[in-house]
């Protein structure tokens, strides 16, 4: 059985550990430059001040999936209400059969809803696009974002 709920940095970070290489393995780019280095007590920070936002996907107990973002006032718009920004999201590629990512992203927009997000904002991977998924569950196209290596 798969189950959907908001966790906390410390229930959940042991179990993501355990996903987070296979993550980076199928959708980081710049691999040889950059490795996963994973800031715990930073995210620990998060969660302690009611930024950090984390639904799990859970089957039979077991983590397949994660949607963690940041929940904050934006800058810009001070007066319209708390925003969420996704900082990561992932499905084992086992787990993505039978609606399971859609019921995962319903889940997180519930759970954001209930902590009074107003506006949320979601990017995909040029090559692994989700534009179509995104868009049947709702979601609009209005920005383009571009990377770029400074580093050695």
């Amino acid at each position: 059985m798969i189950t959907f709920q908001v966790e906390r940095w410390r229930e959940f970070a042991p179990d993501g550990y355990q996903i987070f290489p296979r993550h980076w393995e199928d959708l980081s780019l710049d691999r040889d430059k950059i490795s996963l280095s994973v800031d715990d007590p930073k995210y620990q920070q998060l969660d302690d001040l009611g930024i950090l936002h984390i639904v799990t996907a859970r089957k039979d107990g077991r983590l397949i999936g994660y949607f963690l973002s940041f929940l904050m006032i934006h800058p810009h718009y001070k007066d319209a209400g708390m925003m969420a920004v996704a900082d990561i999201y992932y499905l084992l590629p086992e787990a993505r059969s039978g609606g399971t990512g859609v019921k995962l992203f319903a889940e997180v927009e519930k759970s954001l809803r209930e902590r009074g997000v107003i506006k949320a904002y979601l990017s995909c991977k040029i090559h692994q696009d989700h534009t179509e998924l995104f868009t049947r569950l709702g979601w609009k196209a209005t920005d383009i974002m571009f990377t770029k290596h400074l580093g050695k």
